[in-house]
């Protein structure tokens, strides 16, 4: 049968076409076309037998112009593309695959054969990419042996809601996300609550590597910082003096460059979690900070962490609740006043009574703020029993009575004649 007007050949085609006719015509053998077209001798047979008994139309695959047997039917497509324009807008490709596959117990396709059905109904367009970060440095080798700490400012509720912080940290040796916590803005306070969730969930690690922000370092000039190392006293931040106390090496990063791994990860965070956000419709810190602990971190952590190159972890013990919570707050030296008073923030606070330390007057104690919010006084590793002082009344009577004048008095001139 002849199909010569039905199949339009391509270039290869026609290449072979022109060699099998010189064979049918005598004047090249079998091999030699074998050879010119890097094909058996067998297969060169068995073009021209196609050739024979269907002409040129013969050399054409037989499935050409039909549709493939693998092909995503048409009602899969049309609920892919209603799924990303309805449910799921600005998802990358492979967290929206995870999404059907995880919510909506679809079994699709691979991320290109989803770019492919979202580019053909116009739902998709392609990202810029920026360049690839150049890693010279080498991971750590331990689990808990570097761990990047960090905050990104962002507008992690929707375009229309006050920024926020979201307070993190990322294991050097495996990529794994310890903890991370919503907080209104970037300070102590959050840092703490942070370094607490890496407590409990891991341990103490070996160091952290971090910017130069002030919740770190205390950003003073050269004079000052002279003459506080000549009068002994340490310049060093509260989040600073808890790492002290627990261990824990600091090493502060000259460029937002140098910790390239969690700036990565916030870049990941804000495509990801911004999304999920966005889908389960949470719009405040404490739903956003419980998906974020029991959904969000669990699943990321499973998909993205990696092998350490040595198996041994560095995290040391997590220290007892009660150890945690001297070490997690902010600590001021005071000394009490003859009153057995002392000041916290323009509020004067009493001390109790101790049987335990008769003499107090003068003494320098320890003032404590918890992370709960509690005021404690320590002397040593003696807790007092304090509470609010009554308002000084003494100034307020003495500018309320009148003042009397004073008598004469006939003082003698002494060393001198009296006239």
């Amino acid at each position: 049968m002849d199909r010569d007007w039905e199949v339009r050949l391509s270039r290869k085609e026609v290449q072979r076409l022109q060699v099998l006719e010189e064979v049918r015509a005598g004047s090249r053998t079998q091999v030699s076309a074998a050879k010119a077209l890097g094909l058996t001798d067998r297969w060169i047979r068995a073009l021209l037998r196609k050739l024979k008994h269907h002409g040129a139309a013969g050399l054409a695959h037989g499935n050409r112009g039909r549709p493939s047997a693998h092909r995503i039917p048409d009602a899969l497509r049309r609920r892919i593309v209603e799924l990303y324009r309805q449910r799921y807008p600005g998802f990358n490709l492979t967290h929206f695959r995870e999404m059907l596959v995880d919510r909506e117990g679809m079994k699709p396709p691979c991320r290109e054969g989803l770019r492919r059905i979202l580019g053909q109904a116009g739902a998709w367009e392609r990202r810029r990419e920026a360049p690839q970060h150049r890693l010279r440095r080498p991971r750590r080798e331990h689990e808990g042996e570097l761990l990047q700490m960090d905050a990104s400012i962002h507008r992690w509720f929707g375009e229309e809601a006050p920024p926020v912080a979201l307070l993190g940290a990322i294991d050097d040796a495996t990529g794994d996300v310890p903890s991370a916590v919503f907080f209104p803005q970037e300070t102590a306070e959050g840092y703490f609550q942070l370094l607490a969730g890496i407590l409990q969930r891991r341990g103490i690690p070996r160091a952290f590597y971090t910017d130069r922000d002030s919740t770190f370092v205390v950003n003073v000039s050269e004079i000052r910082r002279d003459l506080a190392r000549a009068e002994g006293r340490p310049l060093v931040t509260q989040f600073g003096r808890a790492l002290k106390e627990l261990g824990i090496e600091w090493i502060p990063a000259d460029s937002p460059q140098a910790k390239g791994r969690i700036e990565r990860l916030w870049k990941t965070f804000q495509d990801r979690l911004l999304n999920e956000l966005k889908l389960e419709q949470i719009r405040t810190l404490a739903p956003a900070n419980l998906y974020l602990t029991k959904r969000f971190l669990p699943r990321f952590n499973r998909q993205f962490r990696r092998k350490p190159a040595l198996p041994e972890s560095v995290y040391r013990p997590t220290p007892t609740w009660g150890v945690r919570e001297s070490i997690l707050c902010w600590k001021e030296p005071r000394i009490l006043a003859r009153d057995h008073t002392f000041s916290l923030e323009g509020e004067a606070w009493q001390v109790l009574p101790s049987d335990r330390i008769p003499a107090l007057t003068g003494k320098r104690v320890e003032v404590r703020r918890t992370l709960q919010g509690q005021v404690q006084a320590w002397s040593g590793p003696i807790r007092l029993e304090i509470r609010r002082a009554p308002p000084f009344a003494g100034p307020s009577r003495l500018a309320a009575a009148p003042l009397k004048a004073a008598a004469p008095h006939d003082y003698p001139v002494r060393g001198k004649f009296r006239w």
